[in-house]
């Protein structure tokens, strides 16, 4: 059977998200391949892993692999925009050296489902010369407004022409090694990120680009998408392919028929909040996963959490008005 390598980078965290993207990837797999996993982690526990390996035990055609990546050096710490996100982020950028027995290798996020079989993206852009793959914006991309204060005009460009979603890609392992593109990612990484705002597709557009492939749409489909207006949607101006609106409309809905991948953006997740778009559909993969119980016993921290962060908001609020008082 062919190999298909697939990696996922993520911390504790994110134990319960991965089990369920993890099961939903190889419930519509393509039987004929073998899906490699692989895990690149710090902090996952053995308690973590066997969660993990049980999730995926059912399947004959899948094994997974847990690479601790402690060793790197991250400077996280020196990262200003840190939002939602975790030092797990920096690893999409180590895949050359953290997998040598391979040429190519797919990533995916895990606050994610996968409704599609993922084994043709594996196979796209033979023998061409590239680094990474992955979806464009589909939609304007409201951020770069926030990039004029740190970053010149031209690399403002560049990311706006060569964006991709970090949450689905393609690597060109083999490329990234000859061309030692790895040292120059993580290097890039490193020195600029006091300045990154979206780390690790910052460091992929500017340093990797011309030789960015964009992949279908249908491959990182975010669940808000499903309601937005259409009459309203701004599209990406940098796509020559949606500048008929009409044309635009039809390929946006063309997209959401054919998810492949759905992801879950942003900080509230529908593992922590049911008032999320798309609970029921991730919530029905848990149990098909066997993670209910899981599920529901996280519950408590969650609602811990999420008090604890309104508390906090709500604190700083009453500051700000008594200062502007």
């Amino acid at each position: 059977m062919e190999i298909i390598p697939v990696f996922f980078s993520f911390d504790r965290h994110y134990v319960l998200a991965a089990c369920v993207a993890l099961h939903s990837l190889l419930e519509k797999a393509a039987p004929r391949y073998q899906y490699a996993l692989y895990i690149v982690h710090t902090d996952l526990t053995e308690k973590h892993q066997q969660r993990i390996r049980r999730t995926i035990a059912r399947f004959p055609n899948a094994t997974v692999t847990f690479r601790n990546a402690s060793s790197y050096d991250t400077a996280w710490d020196k990262l200003r925009n840190k939002s939602h996100f975790s030092k797990e982020i920096f690893y999409k950028l180590t895949a050359a050296e953290m997998f040598p027995e391979y040429d190519r290798i797919l990533f995916s996020d895990v606050d994610v489902i996968f409704t599609k079989d993922i084994s043709s993206s594996y196979f796209m852009f033979p023998g061409e010369h590239f680094y990474f793959a992955g979806t464009r914006p589909i939609q304007e991309n409201r951020n770069l407004p926030y990039y004029t204060k740190d970053f010149t005009r031209e690399e403002i460009q560049t990311i706006s022409d060569y964006e991709i979603s970090a949450g689905y890609m393609l690597i060109n392992l083999k490329s990234l090694r000859e061309d030692h593109k790895q040292e120059e990612l993580t290097a890039y990484f490193q020195k600029n990120s006091y300045r990154l705002r979206l780390p690790e597709q910052d460091c992929i557009a500017l340093c990797c680009a011309p030789h960015i492939k964009f992949i279908p749409y249908e491959y990182v489909v975010c669940a808000f998408q499903f309601h937005e207006d259409l009459q309203t949607i701004t599209f990406n101006p940098n796509n020559p392919e949606l500048q008929d609106r009409k044309k635009a409309i039809g390929i946006y809905k063309e997209m959401l028929e054919k998810t492949i991948q759905l992801h879950y953006p942003g900080k509230e997740k529908p593992w922590n909040s049911p008032f999320v778009y798309k609970y029921k559909e991730w919530l029905a993969c848990c149990k098909s996963a066997g993670q209910i119980g899981y599920y529901l016993s996280l519950q408590p921290a969650f609602i811990l959490q999420r008090l604890k962060r309104y508390s906090i908001k709500r604190f700083i609020g009453k500051l700000k008005t008594k200062c502007h008082a």
